[in-house]
């Protein structure tokens, strides 16, 4: 593994690791979680290369290693970690790896930031994890109440009153940047999610042609089983597979949004994604 700074069109710098397989012909990108800093693919990306797959992580503006200064002044929006940061990410490894099959795994908000990309359109293959809408009306019951708290009060009235949003005073997300979480309360509270802001001659959801495997897990919290096939039926002209998994089909007792990307499921769901990568 090294790491390697690239700049996106802003001329931010995107801090990436890339680990690169000697004998790869495929090169998979990582676009992480709300908040989640690359170091946490760093085992699942590990095992990819000893399997003959280079991969490549990154941390968005404004999160981890491509944080620069102090986040109460970071300026940078959700909408650019997608058009900006993936996309540059996408082009670096198409300019790098041009004889590589190029996939995309999306984890969360990262597979909803694939949209944004324009270079999306040139990928090989997409792999979506527990990718949904974060549109509080998909949870059920007493979630239902607390998702709309969420986005209605917590994260308007802390990133109004601290500058920022200190999820990681209280999470397992790293702190967002205001604009970052201003503009993701938005589109959770909206229940067309992100398309009603942002121009549809400036999404690819549904330009995206290539073979795409949507996953999701029945004790995920943060992404229920009908907010996933809901961002899943965004790309309309992909050859789109879906697979909704139970903790039952592991012999495990749960796997939630971040536990599958964890060595413990190193010979079941790790050699799942191989499997769909190398398609």
């Amino acid at each position: 593994m090294h790491i390697l700074n690239i700049y996106n069109c802003e001329n931010r710098k995107i801090c990436c690791q890339i680990f690169e397989s000697g004998s790869s012909n495929v090169v998979l990108i990582i676009a992480s979680a709300m908040g989640v800093k690359q170091s946490f693919y760093q085992g699942f990306s590990e095992f990819a290369e000893e399997n003959g797959i280079s991969v490549i992580t990154f941390d968005y503006s404004g999160i981890g290693n491509s944080l620069n200064g102090k986040i109460k002044y970071n300026k940078d929006f959700l909408i650019s970690w997608g058009n900006r940061d993936l996309e540059a990410v996408i082009k670096y490894s198409i300019e790098k790896f041009p004889n590589h099959k190029k996939v995309v795994l999306g984890h969360s908000i990262g597979g909803q930031l694939i949209g944004l990309a324009p270079s999306s359109v040139d990928l090989d293959k997409i792999i979506l994890m527990s990718a949904q809408s974060g549109f509080w009306g998909f949870w059920k019951g007493f979630n239902k109440v607390k998702m709309f708290l969420n986005w209605h009060l917590l994260f308007p009235i802390l990133t109004y009153f601290i500058g920022y949003m200190p999820s990681k005073k209280f999470s397992k997300m790293e702190s967002l940047p205001k604009n970052v979480a201003e503009e993701w309360a938005k589109w959770c509270r909206n229940p067309n999610y992100l398309f009603d802001y942002i121009s549809e001659d400036k999404t690819f959801f549904n330009k995206i042609e290539c073979d795409i495997t949507s996953v999701s897990f029945d004790d995920d919290f943060f992404a229920p089983k009908k907010s996933v096939d809901w961002l899943s039926g965004k790309f309309q002209n992909a050859e789109l597979k879906r697979k909704h998994l139970f903790p039952s089909d592991f012999n495990v007792s749960k796997i939630g949004h971040f536990d599958a990307l964890k060595s413990d499921f190193k010979n079941s769901i790790w050699k799942f994604l191989l499997e769909e990568i190398k398609k």
